[in-house]
């Protein structure tokens, strides 16, 4: 069965007719205005009236908490944060940067970790958390994979950098994609394996759109 891929357990997803015929593209971004700590959003195109959840910031530091995650878990967190720091004309940088003990809280540290609960039950194979300031702005995010699964590093079900790159889309305010051909973009909205390891045009264009935003 296929395990659903979501940034909170609230939010539904909708297949929803394009914006405009100026906004063909399939990405999404998050729209959340609250302020503090969230984990749901509605899908709104680039060029929504309100904007959307995005960094000022460009160097973005993770961190992993190892209490259950499986051998590989650096590495795979690494090579997902380059698969977005190489977005061609885009010049957030992500950094892995060691372990901590931090949770899945509110605490200043962008962290990873493995764990029940967290929002994240049932089929959910992990959640985003984002932090807010006001006008939308992201101060932390934190990343929580249920260990109520086996998590592997070797290719196989259910792969760690796959389920990475998704939540790390999240973590930079893109929200799913209503792109449903394939080649499947990274940011579809349920797991279908180690392709989901690379990221598509689609996946690209969405970093693209925030930078050229903001």
């Amino acid at each position: 069965m296929t395990k659903s891929l979501r940034i909170a357990a609230a939010l539904t997803v909708v297949l929803l007719a394009l914006a405009s015929a100026n906004d063909a593209r399939a990405f999404r971004m998050i729209q959340n205005n609250s302020v503090g700590r969230v984990s749901a959003g509605a899908a709104v195109p680039c060029n929504a009236t309100g904007g959307f959840t995005h960094w000022n910031l460009r160097n973005i530091d993770w961190r992993l908490n190892t209490a259950g995650a499986p051998a590989g878990t650096a590495q795979a967190i690494t090579s997902a944060l380059a698969s977005w720091t190489a977005v061609p004309s885009a010049d957030h940088v992500l950094n892995y940067a060691g372990t901590t003990s931090a949770g899945f809280a509110t605490d200043g540290v962008n962290a990873m970790v493995w764990s029940r609960g967290n929002g994240c039950n049932g089929t959910c194979l992990a959640i985003t958390a984002l932090v807010l300031q006001s006008g939308q702005v992201i101060s932390e995010t934190d990343i929580s994979f249920n260990s109520r699964y086996a998590w592997r590093t070797d290719g196989g079900d259910y792969d760690v950098q796959s389920v990475v790159s998704h939540e790390v889309g999240h973590s930079l305010g893109i929200h799913h994609t209503e792109l449903t051909s394939t080649p499947r973009p990274t940011m579809y909205a349920s797991y279908f394996g180690t392709t989901g390891r690379t990221l598509e045009a689609d996946d690209q264009s969405a970093l693209q759109c925030s930078e050229s935003r903001y």
